[in-house]
């Protein structure tokens, strides 16, 4: 079965956020017309989410590089209005890597058997971190996977365009949304 995977779409990560990925809103048509195609052509979403509590080890005030974002049960971690979805399948997740072993989701592998999901349509931010942990694990699943190149942003350009190579070298191969 085919599903949408929608990584991080959600108000923290675009313009005024607490930790805004740069030109992420031009994104944001095109996320929603992904969004659109999923509802007409009844495509399962997957949404994997950032939901922090604020004592993770990426955070600013445990030593680490991000500042505080995506805190529960605030808007910032709450889904941006071109990607609201009430039929998503919702994972939340404390760090970057949806399926780390720690801070990730461990529901997301059962979720993935049980519904003998093969293949996978990816968009989202950021390219350079949640979007990349997120297509090499499902590509280390089996799963075949796609990008939806035109649909992805991240924070940095030459980590975005190595993380890009490490997705292709993976397996994912990426197509533009023609919507």
């Amino acid at each position: 079965m085919k599903v949408f995977v929608d990584v991080d779409t959600v108000n923290d990560f675009f313009a005024n956020g607490a930790l805004p990925v740069p030109n992420a809103d031009t994104i944001r048509p095109i996320l929603a017309k992904i969004t659109i195609l999923a509802k007409e052509d009844k495509i399962p979403v997957l949404k994997f989410n950032d939901c922090h509590d604020g004592k993770e080890p990426e955070m600013i005030p445990t030593g680490g590089p991000f500042p505080l974002h995506c805190l529960k049960e605030t808007s910032g971690a709450a889904s941006i209005i071109e990607t609201a979805n009430n039929k998503a399948v919702v994972f939340e997740k404390r760090t970057y890597d949806a399926f780390d072993r720690n801070l990730g989701n461990p529901d997301i592998e059962g979720w993935l058997n049980k519904n003998n999901i093969t293949e996978a349509w990816v968009y989202g931010v950021t390219t350079d971190w949640c979007v990349r942990a997120a297509v090499l694990g499902l590509c280390k699943r089996g799963i075949r996977t796609y990008v939806f190149e035109n649909a992805i942003m991240g924070i940095d350009d030459k980590a975005s365009a190595d993380a890009k190579k490490d997705m292709r070298a993976a397996g994912a191969l990426f197509a533009v949304a023609k919507l």
